[in-house]
């Protein structure tokens, strides 16, 4: 192989086809990524097996092969070159990288050593624009769980559907559900859970005017952004039935300022308990007051405005769920629907644009005087 490639570009493509590489694995050739010609443009791939992504930039071709290289020392090395053509030769298993004064050489390993990548991109595919599937991920992602105890619960649900798309988290204590009613061109619905390592891949590559297309099979999604396709194992399983879950009759409601009860939910939690993250809400006809307190720390309150219509109510909350829906959420007021203090919270934006509903489940956390 014998190319030459500006070094801004190959930068580029390398920060964005790394992140996917592990950090350590038994299988020395993860550590890799895959150089090969096709045609005029230079195509890198990165893969750990579960989640991969090739990515295709143009140079000149003065003569078509393939090598794998180690992926962070290629890397560092092609972010301190300065910002002129790159001239990459490889010879058997040898690399040499030159640009302006520099010379590296480096070993790598024969394109067979590379385990082989899910190819979907026969697949019939549907489109859906990046912004909005930006958007879907950021607002559902966050909620998923953290551990692998049920692998399900450790992803996204993506549900695809005739006349809606949604996105779906929840890790049993809290569920944040994204949908936007239109025709995606599905003929069939289907549902799929992806992990969160693939979709966070997407948000770094995705613009608000680019158009991705989707193709899935029976093991894999695969994203078609441009010259990049990121393709994602699906996570095996039966996602729970999250609907059964959502009350449906909240009669207890609050509006209020968002930006406001998220400065002030982040005051009184410097002082909640440190595994807990327990604030209290006090809900009364004059509006809101936030409590936290803890015996080796002390107590803090922060009184809101908001209008209230139901019972007077103390409820308690995970001050960083109650946070991670304000971020999520643009909508200048929020909406809490309550059913009693130990029952879930539905958490929305007071106003959201046509065809987009986004909902927030919480599960409050037990007060010491409630049975």
């Amino acid at each position: 192989m014998n190319i030459r490639i500006k070094q801004e570009d190959l930068s580029g493509v390398l920060s964005l086809v790394t992140g996917v590489v592990p950090t350590s694995s038994a299988i020395p050739v993860l550590s890799n990524l895959l150089l090969e010609t096709d045609g005029d443009k230079l195509r890198i791939s990165a893969t750990d097996l579960d989640i991969s992504i090739i990515s295709s930039v143009a140079c000149e071709v003065g003569k078509q092969g393939a090598i794998t290289v180690a992926a962070k020392r290629l890397q560092e090395i092609v972010r301190e070159l300065p910002d002129e053509d790159v001239d990459i030769k490889v010879d058997g298993e040898k690399i040499s990288i030159k640009c302006s004064r520099s010379t590296f050489r480096m070993m790598g390993m024969e394109k067979e050593q590379f385990p082989k990548i899910a190819d979907l991109s026969k697949e019939k595919k549907i489109k859906i624009s990046g912004g909005l599937l930006e958007k879907m991920i950021r607002r559902s992602v966050y909620s998923v769980a953290r551990d692998d105890t049920r692998p399900v619960l450790s992803g996204v649900l993506w549900e695809l559907g005739s006349a809606e798309t949604a996105m779906v988290g929840t890790d049993g204590h809290r569920l944040a559900r994204m949908a936007v009613a239109g025709d995606f061109g599905v003929s069939e619905d289907v549902a799929v859970i992806v992990p969160p390592k693939a979709l966070a891949q997407i948000q770094r590559l995705v613009a608000a005017g680019d158009e991705v297309e989707v193709a899935i099979d029976k093991a894999f999604v695969g994203f078609f952004v441009g010259d990049t396709v990121v393709y994602a194992r699906r996570i095996e399983g039966t996602f729970p039935n999250y609907r059964q879950v959502i009350p449906t009759d909240n009669p207890n409601v609050m509006t209020i300022d968002r930006s406001d009860l998220a400065a002030a939910a982040r005051r009184v939690s410097l002082l909640a308990d440190s595994k807990t993250h327990k604030v209290k809400m006090h809900l009364g006809k004059d509006g809101v007051r936030l409590t936290a307190s803890t015996p080796d720390l002390g107590e803090a309150e922060e009184e809101l405005q908001a209008a209230y219509e139901g019972e007077d109510m103390v409820v308690g909350f995970n001050a960083s769920y109650i946070m991670d829906v304000l971020k999520t959420t643009e909508s200048d007021a929020v909406r809490f629907e309550l059913g009693s203090p130990v029952g879930a919270a539905i958490i929305k934006p007071a106003e959201e644009p046509e065809g987009e509903t986004y909902i927030c489940l919480v599960m409050p956390l037990r007060l010491a005087d409630q049975a």
